[in-house]
């Protein structure tokens, strides 16, 4: 083997390991916490068990007395992301109030600034975001585009295998830098 190829494959090498890093530190470990009070749950439609977490952390653990769905409607499927939200709007469950909302557009970009808009009509200063894991680390630098306050995010998995997920947010992610660079 010609040393020209030896170096091509190690730099090659090299830089497949350097993106399977990267990938699962933005999109299988990023960094979540829940804190032991917020003023709201919040969460963003799509994949995973993200209903049933947001009203444990709701209802079953306390952290907040609001909680927030994203109600995406799936018009392939004909049903709402977030099943507690038949329609949008604010009603009582058991002790917390649920507020449900369609962001327009049905993206997550359309779902932080709707949360953003809440948390300044609030007052919030912090709240806790459930999203499926890979979806955290953008879903992290769009709301903070949006709002100043403090955000901490608990991951969910995803019901999509996590390589279908990373493909797709390494797009995601590369049009959050680039193109959509506002809130």
């Amino acid at each position: 083997m010609s040393p020209k190829r030896k170096i091509l494959l190690g730099a090659f090498g090299a830089s497949a390991v350097v993106f399977v890093v990267l990938s699962l530190k933005l999109f299988r470990y990023p960094s979540t916490h829940v804190p032991d009070h917020a003023d709201a749950v919040v969460m963003l439609a799509g994949g995973g068990d993200r209903v049933d977490r947001a009203v444990e952390l709701g209802v079953d653990q306390g952290v907040a007395d609001t909680v927030v769905f994203s109600a995406v409607w799936i018009a392939d499927g004909g049903f709402w992301a977030a099943r507690p939200c038949n329609v949008s709007g604010r009603e009582r469950m058991g002790d917390i109030t649920a507020i449900c909302f369609e962001p327009d557009p049905g993206t997550t970009r359309g779902e932080v600034r709707e949360i953003a808009r809440m948390a300044r009509d609030n007052d919030w200063k912090s709240i806790v975001v459930v999203a499926s894991t890979d979806q955290i680390t953008r879903a992290r630098l769009l709301l903070s585009r949006c709002w100043d306050g403090e955000a901490h995010f608990v991951g969910v998995d995803h019901n999509q295998p996590f390589i279908v997920r990373a493909v797709y947010e390494w797009g995601a992610l590369a049009k959050a830098l680039t193109t959509n660079r506002s809130c």
